[in-house]
Parts: C-alpha cells; structure tokens; sequence
C-alpha cells in the first residue's frame, strides 16, 4: 500500500521516490544476501581428470557474493556412498556453520563438498576403479573454486576435513598436498594399518573399498596409496626441510560400530613417532550423522584456530 501511495501521490515516473519507499518499508529485501548466508546445492563443472561433470554443494557465508575480501575455504568430503548432498541434508552444515559464525566462535569461511563417489579420493581410473578422485579433487575442483567465488588462495586460508571415507580421504589429500593445507581433521576416519602378513586387511574392509585399490584387490595399491605410507614419504621431505607438517585431528566415536578407533589409535602414534602435530579424541559416540552432527563444530573451530 506505501508504494502505491507513492506511484499515486508522484507519479510511477518517480523512480527515486519509489525506491526511498521500498527501502524504508522492504529494508530486509535490498540487504538480504549480507545478512543471511547461502547453501548452493549439487552445482557441477567439467572436470579434465574425471572426463566428466564433477558436483560439489557450497556453503556461503552472509556477504560473500557482495563482499570484496576473499574467504578462507574448507574442503569438507563425504563417506562412502554418499555425495556432495549429505553434509547438507544430514550434516547440518548450514546451521552448524552459521551458528558458530554468529556467536563468534569462528571467521567466516566457504566450505566446498564435492561428490567424491565412492572413490576413496584416490586414482583409479587406470586400475578399472571409480576413477581419478584424487587429481580432480587436489587440481580440478580448487581451480575452478578459485575461479568462481572469492576464496583465498594462500596455505595458511585453506583446510580439508571430512567423515568416515572422507575421513581418510582428508588425511590423504592433505599430507599428498601438503602445501596447499595448514591443517586436516578426520572425523571417524575409515584408516587401517598398511596390509602386510601381520596385520592384513579383512575381507569386509575390502569389500567396502569398491575396486579403488585394483580389481581384484591389489594390496600394493592400497599400500602405496594408503596414509601410513604415505606419512613416511611426507616425513623424508619434512626432514630436509622440503615440506611441513600440517596440523592434525582425529576423532572417533568409542562406539564406532568399524572399530574405526583402533585405526585412528595407530596412525596418531604413528605420526607421534614422526614428530608430526597430531591430537587424537577418543569420545561418546557411534558411526552414526548425530555424531558427526556434534563434532562438525570441533572441526571447524580446528580449521578455524590455524587460518591466519
């Protein structure tokens, strides 16, 4: 009724009349985007590793589509079977994010989940698996998130996280790069010990690995490609001085029905043996998205405490 009283009383040629009184009664509708944030779902781009369309969902915080700084961002990677769209239907990441936002807790940040598939974030495509998760993650996705939203694209303004699957996935990508990422948080981590005579892996853990490592199964693959060995190679380059060790977390519930903190026990004092900083939590919880619904705030106020 204002801006009808308006368009009558000057004229609908009253362009700057007609705005003053949508601003004075609408204020919200014009300031929107810088109080609220955004959650983008299932957007995709063509990725060269994949030879095909890689989806990711991203998370906004209030202002970035109109700010002019750029944003620290967060990888944060999905378990097996899921996709780009389980943090953001499961996860809560919106409200997790936003809330720890507004009470302080935590800068504003962009965090990216791409659709990993059930890749284990490693190359297969030459051994007949899902594919070459692990190049389009580490080349493809970050080029064209840094092309198209206002991250930061220095070390200390990046960091990569993520549950079960996602969980090694995280460790992976981020001691492979270890100069792109200050710091790794695994929720739940899917890690086992290299397979070798006396701590071989089990058939079921095989069977969950979906041909990522070889088909068949090809335990030098999962060797070479698992993070314990790849822990001693980040560990060769650290000791001349070539890299440095990213900041680590691991969380795993007491209750996980994998048993997934044996694993996460072993790779801590693994890396403690390496001199690498590492903290392990070992808490109430199961294999279950209530649980990764709690700790997501541990790992972004982890991501949080090493962006600079």
């Amino acid at each position: 009724m204002e801006q009808l009283w308006f368009q009558i009383r000057y004229g609908a040629g009253s362009s700057v009349l007609l705005l003053l009184a949508f601003l004075i009664f609408c204020p919200g509708a014009v300031n929107a985007s810088e109080t609220t944030s955004r959650l983008l779902e299932s957007q995709s781009f063509l990725s060269e590793a994949l030879k095909g369309p890689l989806n990711y969902s991203i998370y906004l915080p209030p202002g970035a589509e109109a700010a002019s700084q750029a944003y620290p961002v967060l990888f944060l990677l999905h378990g097996l079977g899921g996709s780009e769209k389980d943090w953001v239907r499961a996860g809560g990441v919106r409200k997790t994010t936003d809330r720890l936002i507004k009470s302080g807790e935590i800068n504003p940040l962009i965090i990216v989940i791409p659709d990993g598939a059930s890749s284990w974030y490693v190359n297969s495509a030459a051994r007949k698996g899902p594919g070459d998760y692990e190049t389009a993650l580490l080349r493809d996705l970050p080029d064209h998130i840094e092309a198209s939203y206002p991250v930061r694209q220095d070390k200390p303004g990046r960091s990569i996280g993520g549950l079960s699957m996602g969980g090694f996935g995280a460790v992976r990508l981020g001691l492979i790069d270890v100069d792109r990422f200050p710091s790794i948080v695994s929720l739940s981590g899917a890690i086992v010990r290299d397979d070798t005579p006396d701590h071989p892996v089990s058939n079921q853990q095989i069977k969950l690995f979906r041909q990522a490592f070889g088909v068949p199964y090809d335990k030098s693959h999962f060797n070479r490609d698992n993070v314990f060995s790849l822990a001693e190679r980040v560990n060769e380059r650290v000791k001349t001085g070539k890299a440095e060790w990213p900041q680590m977390l691991l969380v795993v519930g007491d209750d996980d029905y994998f048993k997934l903190y044996r694993g996460a026990f072993h790779f801590f004092d693994h890396m403690r043996g390496l001199k690498a900083p590492v903290e392990l939590r070992i808490n109430d919880g199961k294999h279950t998205w209530p649980y990764w619904n709690r700790e997501l705030a541990r790992l972004l106020r982890f991501a949080n405490a090493y962006f600079e």
